[in-house]
């Protein structure tokens, strides 16, 4: 009892708790809504929509350059301001950067968005919007500010699905997927950035100087960090292409609802858990140099967490998902079941994958997500020349991500429990 009470310390159960009451809320609005969304939309709509997602899910969290990230664990409140205004900077930089690509390859290659056609140039504003809440995420992270952040994550679900729903009733297919994300996103904004403005006065007088500076400490988050998560999210969106070409956008759709289903959990838990890690292992580490202690109780979190509800999900997803969502998306339901083990490993390792960050070890993050792009590709052109059928694809792909996932928890457990015991 008494180890128990240590692992599971009340500050630490309190700030998840208090980030996940909002995400769990956010979430039952989203689940609710389900059902009827997947009636008033077809699954080759949700497929293109899925693929816009695809792109925002592996640029948008890395837009900043990964600066976000280490306002969190700076070591003060001018060294947070610096960083939060190289970070938007950033933000700024990549998103005319990333325009510029956008439309040279629309002009001169418009056969590479066949699928998505002139809804591509919607990613624009959302990664704006992404960049600005990455930031002030982390910004309402390094001050504690998790009621904030709750009440602003179950504030963009209602949006999301409230649009979607009424769109959806109207009609707009597509369009009424898409503007409902641009909605939801930008609602919250000037909430999160209250606290923020009020530091304004420091934040305009941050000179050229400092972000130089500030940019040379942390060279490794561009460096590093920066390829190795966009690697990483591109390695598990690839699926989403690589599906769309050997079997249709239409298959997509049915991918699409099992990953958000599986990724409920992730969504709910995960990313709260993170940001209380985060925060916590840094401080710990900048004062023992060491956070085995904080990385003992989040790994026995998740656990408890992870095995019976992808346990659960592994028996009875064919059934749920042909109950929920109606029989036509039954086959939804049968991927899920194919993709469940890999997603219970991804759950508790996702929250803790940031321990390399704090130790400054971006550096193996990257080798090690560079694994996963190259055996992704491997099994897309030996799936590809061998004719699979997309069953035996996916189920390829979850070995493969439950491998190389299993390999990264291994590591940072060693990296957890001090500088003598790094790879």
């Amino acid at each position: 009892m008494a180890f128990l009470k240590r692992i599971f310390s009340v500050k630490y159960i309190n700030d998840i708790i208090t980030l996940s009451v909002g995400t769990i809320i956010a979430q039952i609005i989203m689940i609710v809504a389900s059902p009827l969304i997947t009636r008033l939309y077809t699954p080759s709509q949700f497929g293109v929509y899925t693929l816009l997602m695809t792109i925002v899910s592996v640029i948008g969290p890395n837009i900043n350059g990964r600066f976000d990230m280490a306002i969190v664990t700076s070591e003060n409140k001018k060294e947070a301001d610096i960083l939060t205004v190289t970070s938007i900077l950033f933000c700024l930089i990549m998103t005319v950067l990333i325009s510029i690509g956008l439309i040279l390859i629309y002009i001169f290659v418009p056969d590479t968005f066949n699928e998505i056609g002139p809804w591509v140039f919607i990613l624009i504003p959302i990664f704006m919007l992404s960049g600005l809440i990455n930031t002030l995420l982390s910004y309402n992270n390094k001050y504690k500010q998790y009621k904030l952040i709750r009440s602003v994550s179950v504030m963009r679900s209602i949006a999301l699905s409230l649009g979607q729903v009424i769109f959806g009733f109207l009609g707009l297919g597509i369009f009424g997927l898409i503007i409902s994300q641009v909605i939801s996103l930008a609602l919250g904004v000037k909430k999160q950035a209250k606290y923020c403005l009020g530091n304004f006065r420091h934040l305009i007088l941050v000179r050229k100087s400092e972000v130089l500076g500030i940019v040379k400490k942390y060279k490794n988050q561009p460096m590093y960090s920066f390829p190795a998560n966009v690697v990483n999210a591109l390695s598990y969106s690839l699926t989403y292409f690589c599906i769309t070409s050997m079997y249709g956008v239409n298959e997509v759709g049915f991918y699409a609802l099992c990953q958000t289903v599986l990724g409920l959990p992730i969504t709910i838990i995960c990313s709260n858990v993170s940001r209380v890690f985060f925060r916590q292992a840094g401080e710990s580490y900048r004062e023992n140099g060491s956070f085995f202690s904080v990385f003992k109780k989040t790994i026995l979190i998740l656990s408890v967490g992870s095995i019976p509800t992808f346990l659960i999900l592994f028996l009875f997803s064919n059934k749920l998902f042909a109950f929920a969502f109606g029989t036509d998306w039954g086959v939804a339901g049968d991927y899920a079941q194919i993709m469940a083990p890999m997603f219970a490993i991804r759950f508790i390792t996702i929250p803790v994958i940031s321990s390399l960050l704090i130790i400054g070890k971006q550096s193996i993050e990257f080798g090690m997500q560079i694994t996963f792009i190259i055996f992704s590709l491997l099994i897309y052109v030996f799936a590809k020349i061998s004719g699979f059928s997309i069953e035996t694809y996916l189920l390829l792909t979850s070995i493969m991500f439950f491998i190389n996932y299993l390999i990264i928890l291994t590591v940072i457990y060693r990296v957890a429990r001090g500088k003598a015991s790094m790879v």
